[in-house]
């Protein structure tokens, strides 16, 4: 029980910064997506639609590959109070770390199989949670015993989806598109966690705990979308995604923990203060069936002009329960609206505004979904291409090879809760205890694209 408990205050320990990079499932996948930032359920046209509406595969011209997503990341966070000491009001640590990220997000690779028929394959990573933070705090002089806490975590979370997807045109006109897709996806977790708080510097007593876990899953996906053409201007799109399933996963955990109450000190071998020391490990597999990302429903409505084009999505997280992973999230609404400016022929300028509203972890548990935090931000992009690039005319410059270009600039502001610890102000590991702590995250993203058609 002693080791079990370590091992949850461990994990839970600083928290809010394995936050997602944006609390959704989002993925820098396509050009389009890195102009408007993400507002494309109904004009996608690239390779991203293989993550946000496969029936977007229908719009290429020609073959393609793209090379998108890198994302370079900065996330400033300021969450004081993720370790405290009780009855100390000062005993409050800052809270204040920086994270930088650089991940490539995704690669797609799309053929047209026959006039009505396209096929786009690609590899997606839908996670940059990344975060390496310490954190200490001592307690005012004059108080004794005199406590001095330290605790840090490093964590890194990766979703990679390997993703197949067919789209066909419909109608005399050509008016519906239709697609599905297919993700096998593989789930790596790692945790390595540590605490410690010294009465004294340990002659007051002390106790320390540290563990590191590994989680890898293989699940599957499935995706299917719909974009329909009411009237010329105006383009409709509707997607739908199972949650990602794991069939199986291998697990690799490992803890050590010691305490020791004052010297001199003795206490009876019961008693959960008693001076002890110890670890454990563990490798296991299990089979069955598990969801460990939440489904979601996107809709879009957008408007096309010769000037560009302007779109508005709604995307719903499916609530995802999985009490063997002890998930269970809550649903969520959010919000995008993006639109491109036609500069010249060769030249567009993207805005976007989003909102990325936490998926609320009520069990408080799963290291990845602990924290409540709410962003909300804004999206500037740049196009630069060798040939036209607009979905509503496809055929610009057709048969053309192409080479294009583009980045994008994101800033989220979130505000929201977390956990941390509380350590008792005397030697007390009985009475360690989580917490919550308020505060805020800023976070700077560059992404950056590249299409190249043939």
């Amino acid at each position: 029980m002693r080791q079990a408990k370590v091992f949850v205050l461990v994990a839970v320990l600083l928290v809010p910064t394995t936050a997602w990079a944006g609390n959704s499932d989002e993925v820098n996948a396509g050009l389009d997506v890195t102009l408007t930032g993400g507002a494309v359920v109904a004009m996608t046209y690239t390779g991203a639609a293989l993550w946000y509406n496969p029936a977007g595969i229908a719009n290429i011209s020609k073959a393609s590959l793209e090379l998108t997503g890198i994302t370079m990341q900065i996330q400033i966070v300021k969450v004081p109070g993720l370790l405290t000491i009780d009855a100390d009001p000062q005993a409050v640590s800052e809270g204040k770390t920086v994270n930088f990220t650089v991940i490539p997000q995704a690669i797609t690779f799309t053929l047209k199989l026959r006039e009505n028929l396209k096929l786009g394959v690609g590899l997606f990573n839908s996670s940059i949670r990344r975060s390496f933070v310490t954190e200490q705090i001592t307690t005012a002089p004059g108080i004794t015993p005199e406590a001095r806490a330290v605790g840090g975590q490093n964590a890194k979370i990766d979703l990679y989806h390997i993703s197949a997807g067919l789209a066909g045109t419909f109608g005399n006109k050509q008016k519906v598109r239709v697609g599905g897709a297919f993700d096998i996806v593989v789930a790596t977790a790692r945790l390595d966690a540590t605490q410690a708080i010294f009465y004294d510097g340990g002659e007051a007593g002390f106790a320390t705990g540290s563990a590191v876990t590994t989680d890898t899953g293989f699940g599957l996906q499935l995706k299917a979308g719909i974009q329909w053409v009411p009237i010329p201007k105006v383009r409709i799109g509707f997607s739908v995604a199972s949650p990602s399933f794991a069939f199986v996963i291998l697990n690799r955990f490992a803890d050590t923990f010691g305490q020791s109450p004052a010297a001199g000190t003795t206490l009876p071998a019961g008693d959960p203060n008693a001076q002890a020391a110890g670890g454990a490990e563990s490798r296991g597999a299990s089979g069955g069936w598990w969801g460990v990302e939440p489904g979601n429903f996107r809709f879009g409505i957008a408007y096309v002009g010769n000037w560009g084009w302007v779109e508005a999505d709604l995307i719903i997280q499916w609530r995802l329960r999985t009490p063997e992973l002890d998930i269970d999230l809550q649903p969520v609404v959010n919000g995008r609206i993006g639109s491109a400016f036609r500069l010249t022929k060769f030249v567009n300028l993207g805005v976007g505004l989003f909102t990325d509203l936490s998926p609320i972890d009520r069990l408080e548990v799963a290291p990845f979904a602990t924290s409540d935090v709410n962003f909300y931000g804004a999206h500037l992009g740049f196009l630069f291409s060798n040939r036209e690039v607009h979905p509503g005319r496809p055929d610009a410059d057709e048969g053309k090879g192409g080479f294009a270009i583009a980045i994008g600039f994101r800033y989220s502001h979130g505000r929201g809760q977390g956990l941390g610890v509380l350590f008792p102000a005397q030697y007390d590991p009985s009475s360690i205890t989580t917490t919550s702590a308020n505060g805020k995250i800023n976070e700077i993203a560059i992404n950056l694209g590249a299409n190249v058609s043939f």
